[in-house]
Parts: C-alpha cells; structure tokens; sequence
C-alpha cells in the first residue's frame, strides 16, 4: 500500500510537470504525460487480468499474483476465505462420504427428501426395496409414489407426524408383493424428510404364529372349562351336605370363572388382531349417549361405589367406528381406573374435540405408574399391582385389546402417569373420524 502511494504520486507529479511545462515546450511534453498514463493504466489492467485468470481458475494449489498497493489486502482477504471455505468443502465432503458409507451399511432402505419432496439421496436397499433407481434423485415423490399407501404417511390428516416417525406404516414390498415392509417418515429439521423402510416379514410370521396359537389355544379350552364350571356350579349348589367341601368348591368355581374371563379376552384379542381392517359394520356411533351410559353402568357397579366420579362429554361430538369395538375401549378403561385405585379415588372421564380430533380421557388420582412399567402396560398379561386381590379380579388384557382396538382404528393411545399423582389414558381419533352430528 506504500508503494501504491509512493508510484501514484510520482506519476501525479511527471504528469503535473509536464504538464506545466507544455506551456513552454510544446506538444512533446503533454504527448510524454498522455504515455506515462496509458503505461500506467496498462500495467494495472495486466495486474487485474493476472488476477482474474487465478481466480477463475479456482484452484487453491496455484500460487497467486504479486500484487502490492491497493490490491494487496483484497487479495489476501481473498486467498484466506477461498482456504477457508476450501477446508469446509473437503470436510463436507467427507461427512457427506461418512454418511453415504454409513447409510449403505444400515439394514434400512433411505430415502432422503427435501421439504419440496424432492428425492435428494437414496441407497442401494431403497432401489431393491422401492424399485427405484438413481435416475429418481431429483424428482417428486410424489411422482414415484404416486399410487403407493407411501403418501399417507404425508398426510397429516390420516397419519400424525409423530405416529409417522415412531410407527409408520406397514405395506407390501412393491417389488416382492409377498413380503412386508415398514415404511416410516422422519421430519429431520426444516430442509428435510428421511424416508426410512424395513422387512418385517419374518417379525410378522412369528408374531402371526404366536396369535394362531393363542387363538386356538383359547378356542381349546373353551369347551372343557365350560364343563367344568357347570360341574362346579352343581356341586356349589349342593354342598349343603359337604361343609367341608364348600371353600375348596367355592375357590375353585371362581378360579374357573376368571379363566372363562382370560379365554374370552383372549379370543376378543385374538378377533382384533386378526381383522386388521375396519368391518363393514362401522357407523357413525353417538358416543356421547354410548359414554353415558357406560359411565352410569361402571359408576354403579359394586367395585365403584366408593369412588367418586364426574365426567365432561362433548353432546354434539360423534365417531365413525365400530360400536362393540368402542364399547371395549371404554369399558376396559373406565374398569382399569377402578380396579388399580383405592376407595375414594377420583376419577374423570373427558369426551371432547381437539384440533379437529375426537379425544377420549380417562384419568384418576390414585397411586400412579412407575416410569419403568409405562412402556409395557399395553403388553398381554403385564400386571404392575402388587396386590392379590387385584391380580384375581385382573386378567391383565384389557390394555392389551384397547391398544389393538385403537390401532385398527388409526387412533393413538397415550399414557402419563406419575406415583403417587395419578394416571391418566388419552385416546386421539384422527380427523377423518370424527363427526360434529349424528
């Protein structure tokens, strides 16, 4: 920049001198002036051409121009900036590697989209899986799903954002018809979606083999226990001349009337899992009259009459499902608030719309539920009481039926519970279920 300063004021004064000098010794002296400036201008026109040539070529292993004066410091700026965002490309670069290598690695076929849904990325599992190819990258997915159950998981209408990420979907392989396949939607940050997949046909098989077998079990025992609670009930009726039979008899019909009880969830269970698809029985149900009355049934019944109840009920919210089906998840967790909580227990049941959901609550102030039992409370046969007389009276399916029930349905099952400060079970129907009338 000295030197800059130092060149410009010499030629400044040659040009001034000659200038003035012109007066008295003719042409010559502005002709002299006129070429030190095109000399100079030149010379800073090569300067510029020099730099330009290295910066277009855009290589940072080229040594740039000497430049001094006015142009040192941008060029300086320049070569730290263009070092800098090259450090940052080549670590791009490598994460970006890092990520394809990883995601390759993964049991998963991925899918990455932008928020337009627009394939960015996608694997080698998602091209065997999807039947896509690398000529996809850059279309909408809309495009290549276009008749695929896929597309669901975008509607936040059919499908809530978090039962996309946590859930998904379960549809057929579209290239292997005959496997099954988990789709899943995670919504990464603003700019992205990650379309996740797995083959769960195996998982399926076994989990089908494990219903076939509890179905038919069930089934089995059904006839004799039939049998042997008539003849227990025979012999309660007429143990006037055994005394010393009437316990042992006693205790064993209502063993026998409890296993009638476990059969008959377990069918009931059995029934829902096997019929994953809404029946053509499905109606629009005026729960608010069905809720009543259910309420009134349970307030009433010999278990509850210590407890203290109350209830809000939306008159003018109605559901499209199944009656018998609604019926079970509202009994099962209206008696699930009665047997786990102590007399004088409050409990609330809530009937109301939500965002446009029909929300159905069941809460109580009672003992609670430990974090460690919460994500296993919906598991067949999982009992968190302690107490003898509540592990009798329960069968431990009841949660079990209202989470099948409520995923035949589309709905979500949530639970918050905290010891010693009360449960409480939310049901949220999606929007396409939900009636304002009758």
């Amino acid at each position: 920049m000295f030197q800059e300063k130092w060149i410009f004021l010499c030629l400044v004064v040659v040009c001034l001198l000659g200038a003035i000098s012109g007066f008295w010794l003719g042409l010559w002296a502005w002709v002299v002036a006129a070429i030190l400036l095109l000399v100079y201008a030149a010379w800073w026109l090569w300067r510029l051409i020099k730099l330009y040539r290295w910066f277009s070529h855009d290589d940072l292993r080229l040594t740039p121009p000497q430049v001094f004066g006015l142009l040192q410091r941008p060029v300086q700026s320049l070569v730290k900036e263009r070092r800098q965002a090259k450090r940052i490309q080549d670590n791009n670069k490598e994460l970006i590697q890092q990520f394809r290598t990883m995601v390759e690695a993964l049991p998963y076929a991925t899918v990455l989209l932008n928020k337009a849904l627009d394939i960015k990325y996608l694997n080698e599992r998602a091209e065997q899986m999807f039947g896509l190819s690398q000529s996809d990258v850059g279309q909408s997915i809309q495009q290549v799903f276009a008749d695929s159950k896929v597309m669901q998981l975008f509607d936040a209408n059919l499908i809530s954002p978090d039962k996309a990420a946590k859930d998904g979907l379960k549809i057929a392989q579209p290239t292997a018809p005959q496997r099954l396949i988990k789709v899943r939607l995670i919504d990464v940050n603003r700019y992205r979606y990650l379309l996740l997949a797995h083959d769960v046909s195996v998982m399926e098989a076994l989990q089908k083999s494990r219903k076939n077998f509890m179905a038919n079990a069930s089934h089995e025992l059904r006839t004799p226990l039939t049998v042997i609670t008539g003849y227990l009930e025979y012999l309660q009726n007429h143990s006037a001349d055994l005394p010393q039979l009437r316990q042992p008899i006693k205790q064993a019909y209502e063993q026998s009337q409890r296993m009638s009880q476990i059969i008959a969830d377990m069918l009931t269970l059995s029934r829902i899992e096997h019929d994953t698809v809404i029946n053509a029985d499905e109606e629009v149900i005026d729960m608010p009259k069905l809720l009543n009355r259910l309420f009134n049934d349970v307030k009433h019944s010999a278990d509850a009459r210590q407890h203290i109840f109350s209830a809000q009920i939306d008159s003018d919210l109605w559901l499209k499902a199944n009656t018998s089906e609604m019926t079970g998840v509202c009994l099962n967790l209206l008696h699930n608030a009665v047997l786990h909580t102590s007399p004088g227990t409050k409990i609330q049941l809530r009937w109301f719309s939500q965002s446009g959901q029909a929300c159905l609550m069941v809460s109580d102030n009672g003992p609670g539920i430990a974090a460690k039992h919460l994500p296993h409370v919906t598991e067949r046969f999982y009992r968190v009481t302690h107490s003898v007389k509540q592990k009798q009276d329960s069968t431990g399916l009841g949660l079990a039926i209202v989470k099948h029930i409520c995923l035949k349905h589309g709905a979500e099952l949530s639970i918050d519970s905290e010891p010693k400060k009360g449960t409480c079970f939310t049901v949220l129907f999606p929007r396409n279920r939900t009636q304002s009338e009758g």
